[in-house]
């Protein structure tokens, strides 16, 4: 599993526990309440102080007020000073002292900071590192029905952390975690699903897996199931998969960027939307990106449906234009098509001689349809001579 998935996945159960703490009392009760040692309202003030929201932001005063209530025993306050500690809100990071909070809160039964002493025993932050106490943290958390426990169990059992890999395990932890609407999971699992590592791996179950991540907002799982329409062909997935690459793309997914502005990936998704009657337009749209880019078929086909006036008007002056970049590039179709267009006059100048050339260099390059239309034009031959002399008794 991607390392940053996994950090950003650890960070945001913090950070969604830290935010639980809102109430409905007003700051002066508040401020009230927490000068006469009430446990409740200093980590409350202290959350508030440390998110900014209602006061000035101070990470300072924010670690003494949380502090102090866990040390009252708040639970919640417990966990969020051992995610101050582990992170380094308001003084140094000192993860070993977070791994004692957070156990202090995890032996009481703190979901969240089940799962957060779980990363510590798994990455060796604050102590030795232990795989194996790390996913019986995270199960703890899982049993309580949080589905980042079992997703980070997921993720260890899929690595194989302290033994063998496994796969059916991670699936079920993933799938778990899944129906909680824990979108990387549901990428994850789409991940498995596809490379056939668990049952029912089949396309349609690993893109529904990566459409419903993809709809909360992960970029992964938005490259992944544009991927994955792009291969199952069809403009409808194709006006799918673009929308899934355009939002991925705006949250700087670099891939994605890539395949929007890649011309071999525009010249495939031109592709997908021709095999559609209803999207010759949009084909035609993306081959003009590719061909700009120097894709030669993509030059070869754009020029196809100018003349023949596929999602536009025919236009075999610019259809014309594109064989010869494409026959330039070396495409013997091209040359041979410039050339008809040069016999016929359609689009340029009738030139019989430039199209002669034409078909010889198409022919040159194996196009055999060139050969016999330029063998017809020329006509046949004079007889050889046994002696190999054309004009012998001639003279």
């Amino acid at each position: 599993m991607p390392r940053v998935m996994r950090a950003v996945a650890a960070v945001l159960m913090a950070a969604a526990a830290l935010s639980a703490a809102a109430q409905d009392a007003s700051l002066d009760d508040l401020i009230a309440r927490a000068r006469k040692r009430d446990a409740e309202a200093e980590y409350t003030l202290g959350m508030m102080t440390y998110e900014g929201r209602g006061v000035p932001r101070d990470p300072g005063q924010a670690l003494r007020l949380v502090e102090r209530a866990a040390k009252r025993g708040q639970l919640e306050a417990q966990n969020a000073f051992g995610f101050f500690l582990q992170h380094g809100v308001g003084t140094a990071a000192d993860p070993a002292r977070a791994r004692e909070w957070y156990e202090t809160a995890a032996a009481r039964g703190h979901a969240r900071a089940q799962v957060n002493l779980g990363w510590l025993h798994e990455h060796g932050l604050g102590g030795e590192r232990a795989p194996a106490l790390a996913l019986a943290w995270y199960r703890k958390a899982a049993a309580q029905g949080l589905a980042e426990g079992d997703f980070n169990a997921a993720s260890l059992l899929e690595a194989g952390a302290g033994g063998p890999p496994d796969l059916a395990g991670a699936a079920a932890a993933y799938r778990r975690a899944a129906q909680r609407n824990f979108a990387p999971a549901s990428y994850r699992l789409g991940h498995l699903l596809e490379q056939g590592q668990v049952p029912g791996g089949e396309y349609g179950s690993a893109l529904a897996r990566y459409q419903a991540a993809a709809r909360a907002g992960l970029p992964e799982a938005q490259f992944a199931a544009a991927r994955l329409l792009l291969a199952g062909g069809g403009a409808a997935n194709a006006r799918e998969a673009l929308d899934w690459l355009q939002q991925a793309a705006r949250q700087e997914h670099a891939p994605a960027r890539t395949m929007l502005a890649d011309a071999a990936s525009q010249y495939r998704i031109a592709l997908q939307f021709a095999a559609d009657p209803a999207g010759a337009a949009e084909a035609l749209g993306w081959l003009r990106r590719a061909a700009e880019q120097g894709h030669r078929d993509a030059q070869l086909r754009l020029a196809i449906a100018l003349e023949e006036g596929r999602g536009t008007a025919p236009d075999p002056a610019a259809a014309a234009s594109w064989y010869e970049k494409a026959g330039a590039a070396g495409d013997a179709d091209a040359l041979f098509r410039l050339a008809l267009l040069h016999d016929e006059g359609l689009g340029v100048a009738r030139d019989t001689v430039r199209a002669r050339d034409l078909l010889g260099r198409a022919g040159a390059l194996g196009h055999e349809p060139a050969r016999e239309r330029l063998a017809r034009l020329l006509g046949p031959s004079l007889p050889q001579q046994e002696t190999g002399d054309p004009f012998k008794g001639l003279r």
